[in-house]
């Protein structure tokens, strides 16, 4: 797919629900380039399809994927679901060969292709807020660090564990208990104030579902 900005922005700015049970895994020598995503059933991959051409086809090759419609030039994302067991699309029973030259099969791999995207949360931005009392010193500060954290592929309730982690290491002899509360309250007062936005423009899901369909 050719997005509107670097894959890797992309990339960052997906993250897994817990209740999914996907495992994120990462490597830092990809530096945001390639992400992906484990269950018992599925590995599901995001990176960015450009550089994994560059790195890996020859000239002869990178002519007919150009064909194909990529662009040197352009900025190409790949999507891709690979089944570890592939019995979880056919209720438990294992496939065979002609399965796959199917055509009513091909179908049940788009599908699913899609909905297993839909496991995933594109980021939202947050939304500045537009009234003055909204904008104490501590709100710009909670702005801030919000912002920097969805920037760095991190949630808001990622951004409230590290605030109260924070204040959990404080000595007790600086910090009482009732104390430690206090600031929790207060910091999640601050959290709370802050809105996303009603749509991720990260969200690929247009983008996966424009693909599927010209196939």
């Amino acid at each position: 797919m050719e997005v509107q900005a670097k894959p890797k922005e992309y990339i960052l700015h997906h993250s897994a629900l817990p209740k999914d049970k996907l495992t994120m895994n990462e490597k830092p020598k990809d530096k945001h380039q390639f992400k992906w995503w484990n269950d018992s059933n599925v590995s599901l991959k995001m990176y960015d399809a450009s550089r994994n051409i560059q790195m890996k086809q020859g000239e002869n090759r990178k002519e007919i994927i150009r064909q194909a419609g990529w662009q040197d030039s352009g900025d190409f994302l790949k999507w891709e679901a690979h089944y570890l067991k592939p019995q979880c699309l056919n209720k438990g029973k294992g496939l065979k060969l002609y399965n796959l030259v199917n055509p009513d099969w091909n179908n049940v791999f788009k599908e699913d292709l899609y909905l297993q995207y839909k496991r995933l949360v594109p980021m939202k931005s947050i939304i500045t807020p537009q009234n003055k009392k909204d904008l104490s010193t501590a709100d710009i500060l909670a702005l801030t660090f919000a912002e920097e954290a969805i920037n760095k592929g991190q949630s808001l309730e990622y951004l409230k564990k590290i605030l109260y982690a924070k204040v959990n290491i404080t000595p007790d002899d600086v910090l009482s208990k009732a104390d430690k509360d206090a600031r929790k309250r207060q910091l999640k007062g601050l959290l709370d104030k802050l809105k996303e936005s009603p749509e991720s423009k990260w969200d690929l899901s247009d983008k996966i579902q424009e693909a599927l369909d010209n196939i």
